[in-house]
């Protein structure tokens, strides 16, 4: 084979790799991960968590290789700042497609709080 249709195959299956990914993302904001209520509490910190997972899609038929790890982004951002709670929570995730497989990334960033007991003796 000559060395130019070599050099010519390899550019074209570079190119279709580059152009065959694809990206998406969304983003969303809320208030808390628990409900809080009238309850007190005070701000111990504000921090950011990320977490991603992969999957296999053929089509619109998706499998996920493992659970996503949303739960535990949430968990970290707690127990890093030892709160109780979070809020004013904002998150985005993305994905990227190669081919048949799907990275997704979770991005979580909130406010980190913790809870005050509440006053169990009624005033009279």
């Amino acid at each position: 084979m000559q060395p130019l249709r070599v050099l010519l195959i390899l550019v074209t299956l570079l190119s279709f790799g580059l152009l065959s990914n694809c990206a998406s993302s969304s983003a969303g904001i809320t208030t808390s991960n628990i409900p809080i209520g009238n309850q007190d509490y005070e701000v111990v910190g504000n921090g950011e968590a990320q977490s991603s997972w992969w999957s296999f899609d053929v089509g619109i038929i998706g499998f996920p290789l493992g659970m996503p790890p949303v739960d535990e982004a949430v968990n970290e951002l707690i127990e890093n700042k030892q709160g109780d709670a979070l809020i004013n929570i904002r998150y985005s995730t993305d994905r990227s497609i190669f081919l048949f497989l799907t990275r997704h990334r979770f991005h979580l960033k909130a406010d980190v709080v913790k809870l005050k007991p509440a006053n169990t003796q009624r005033q009279r």
